[in-house]
């Protein structure tokens, strides 16, 4: 149970940074529509994140289709 708490807080933490880098990256396009998506991904990163980590808590990790 520890060990997929530990997993949950790492998945969550790389979900987070993959946002806000994904959001920096949209943001920084002259495209409207890009922008408007980066700046929903950078502002709701964490809550993305914590989301994505319970998801793989209570979820048991791995990918779909592999054990």
């Amino acid at each position: 149970m520890l060990m997929r708490l530990v997993a949950a807080t790492v998945v969550a933490i790389v979900v987070y940074l993959a946002c806000i880098l994904l959001g920096i990256i949209l943001g920084g396009l002259n495209v409207p529509i890009a922008s408007t998506i980066g700046g929903f991904l950078t502002a709701y990163a964490a809550v993305i994140g914590v989301l994505a980590g319970l998801w793989h808590f209570v979820r048991g990790g791995g990918l779909p289709g592999f054990p």
